[in-house]
Formats: structure tokens, sequence, C-alpha cells
């Protein structure tokens, strides 16, 4: 039954990939607009509809209570956490999220890397998926398989992807001082709070928000609220699957297939020329599926 429920979580997880297209490519912000006003709509209710997932934490659970060390380590994993929002909504304006979303994966290595620096180990299978993930990765932004310098997008991810594996962190440090709902209520919180923060001090960010609550509200505010509560389900499955299945990494290790959704929902359902897939995206995709896998088992 886990495998059930970890599919159904890296499936939803997809679908948040595949809406997060269609909001970038549906911005009423000139593309002649400076890109972080372009981008402040997408990056400000992403963050501030997380207190959304908050409060469903709170009225189905009413599970917060974490000891003061692990409450604020909660709160401090939401900076990183936005970081990596804005990562990569900023790519989105450049690249399809079918070429953004699975270089992402390489969060993987980065969270490999900090096990390892606290003392962990590495078995050769998880060797063989780093060597498998990277190549992966570089066809994918290369689009070939002959050796090219990579572009900005491979470049830019590889740094940004850390900001994520060291939110992880802070959440598992913190795991020791409650459980992983209350973790999740504070660090939902706090991004939240955090967008509030950009919101007040980010003149840019603040005028792309509002352009598009004034030009696409209903369509704008629907969207973002169906995406929350697709991102909440991908994470409420998540739980179910790490609680029942045999060894939790099973359930990380079948992240990477949350491309491969990505990628039938482009096939099925195209959102224009830039949502185009060719085969060597696919035999790419599956690469970096497989290196997730074998660094996860």
């Amino acid at each position: 039954m886990w495998i059930i429920y970890a599919l159904a979580s890296v499936f939803l997880q997809g679908v948040v990939n595949y809406i997060d297209e269609h909001l970038t490519n549906n911005n009423k912000v000139g593309e002649n607009t400076d890109i972080h006003t372009r981008i402040g709509g997408l990056l400000l209710i992403s963050t501030l509809m997380s207190f959304v997932g908050a409060f469903l934490i709170w009225f189905f659970t009413r599970d917060i209570l974490l000891t003061k060390e692990a409450r604020y380590l909660a709160m401090a994993s939401s900076i990183p956490m936005v970081a990596f929002y804005a990562a990569f909504f900023y790519l989105l304006l450049s690249y399809p999220v079918h070429l953004v979303g699975p270089l992402f994966q390489i969060s993987t290595i980065w969270m490999l890397v900090i096990e390892l620096l606290m003392g962990g180990s590495i078995t050769s299978l998880g060797l063989l998926g780093i060597v498998v993930l990277i190549y992966g990765a570089y066809i994918l932004d290369a689009g070939t398989l002959r050796w090219k310098i990579p572009t900005k997008l491979l470049l830019i991810s590889i740094p940004a992807t850390s900001t994520y594996a060291f939110a992880l962190l802070l959440v598992r440090t913190a795991s020791t001082g409650g459980t992983g709902m209350a973790i999740t209520f504070w660090q939902m919180f706090s991004i939240g709070l955090t967008g509030i923060i950009l919101f007040i001090f980010s003149r840019k960010y603040r005028n792309g928000f509002v352009i598009r609550i004034k030009e696409q509200g209903k369509s704008f505010l629907g969207f973002s609220f169906l995406n929350e509560m697709t991102a909440e389900g991908s994470f409420l499955f998540a739980n179910l699957a790490v609680a029942i299945a045999p060894i939790g990494a099973y359930v990380s290790a079948m992240s990477g297939v949350q491309s491969v959704f990505v990628l039938l929902l482009f096939y099925f359902f195209p959102q224009g020329e830039r949502s185009k897939i060719t085969a060597m995206q696919w035999f790419s995709v599956i690469l970096i599926s497989i290196g997730v896998f074998l660094i996860n088992i």
C-alpha cells in the first residue's frame, strides 16, 4: 500500500509543477517589465498561501507543539525554502518547468553531501546514482550526448538546489523536538510571514503581485489555491507512505518519478510551444529518476 501512497504523492507534486507552468505562462505583467516585478506575483502568492497549509494542519490535527529549539529551527528553515522558491520561479521565466524541475533533483546530492559531512557513509550504488543523476542533468540541459559547456540553467540549478538541502537539514535537526506535522506547521507559518515581509519591503515584488491580482484576480487566486491544496495532498500522501513503508528511504527514492509524471502531463495536456518534449528530454529525465532512486536505496 505504501507504494500507492508514494506514487500519489509524487504525481500530485507533478501536478503542482504543471500548474506552476500555467501560472508562469499566463502572466499579465509584460515581458518588458523588470524581472523582479514579473516574478513577484508568483513568489508572494506561493509564500502567502503557506498560511493555508499551516491553518489546515492546526485545524485538523492541533499538532503544533515543539520544543523551543525545534521551533526556532523549523522557523529558520523557511528562509532557505523561500530562497528555493525564488530560484525556481526565476528560472521558470526563461525555461519550461519540465526542464527546471528535474534539475532540482540535484538537491538529493546536496543532502547526501551534508550527511557525509555529519559522519554518514555512501554505498557503491549511491556513488553510481550520483554519476547517473549528474549525467542525466547535463544531457537535459545540453540537449545532446556530446560534451559542451552547460548553459546557465544547470550552472544556476547546482547552487540553487543547496537551499532546499539546507532547509531539510534544519528540519531534520528539529525532528528531535517534536513531530513532523508540528515542524511543517511552523515552517509553513514562517514561510507565510516571510511572504508578508517581502510584500512590505520589496516594492517590485509587491507591484507584480498587485498587477496580477488586478488583472487576473479570480484566475490567479483560484489556480494558486488549487496549487496549495494539491501540494498539501502530496505532503499528506508522503507522510502516509513514510509511516508504513518498510524503509523510509524508499519513499524518497521514488521522488525522481515526479519528473516523469510532469512529462506525461505535458505530453497529454501541452501548454503551448515551450512545453513540447523531445526524445532526449525523456531519456535524460529517466536517467535522473534512476540516479535519485540509486542514491536513496
